[in-house]
């Protein structure tokens, strides 16, 4: 099989944080929506609850409102300190992704995974860096000026073929 494009990319602070600012700025708005529609049902219940009479209820969707809000605002505070405290940023672990016609790979010096590009959930491209999110919250970060085998430019064309509706360039 032959391989078409390879790229290293060592995880540090300064590629995390570039990363981190992409994907708030990108997602932010689906998050508070999505936030604001849940607020907005549970004060609902919590009214119509008011409304009856049934202020045990109520008082159960308060809190429950309560810990909806904290853990929204507390637990991506907390996946982002894990991800400091991981050893792939705190060892500035360098990620070898090698492109082939119908598979890529990825590999550091103790670990290797072989994944089909259906496997890719969205593409971002920026200035500076490709995004390949491997769902919603999993993303491989792949720097441009990294590519040891092929071109960025080229790999943009590649990667837009094989995920057509799932790239963005940003």
């Amino acid at each position: 099989m032959k391989l078409l494009f390879q790229n290293k990319t060592k995880y540090s602070d300064t590629v995390y944080n570039e990363f981190l600012h992409f994907h708030s700025n990108h997602f932010k708005y689906s998050y508070l929506l999505y936030t604001l529609i849940v607020c907005a049902v549970i004060l609902f219940l919590v009214i119509a609850q008011i409304k009856i009479h049934q202020l045990s209820i109520s008082i159960l969707l308060c809190a429950a409102l309560t810990v909806f809000i904290l853990w929204r605002i507390f637990h991506p505070i907390s996946e982002v300190s894990k991800e400091y405290k991981s050893e792939k940023i705190q060892q500035q672990i360098e990620y070898t992704f090698k492109f082939y016609e119908n598979k890529f790979t990825i590999e550091d010096s103790n670990y290797f995974s072989n994944s089909k590009y259906s496997d890719i959930y969205k593409v971002f491209e920026t200035d500076s860096f490709f995004y390949l999110y491997l769902d919603k919250t999993h993303s491989l970060l792949l720097e441009k000026n990294s590519f040891t085998l092929g071109s960025a430019n080229e790999f943009s064309e590649f990667i837009k073929r094989k995920c057509l509706f799932r790239y963005r360039k940003k």
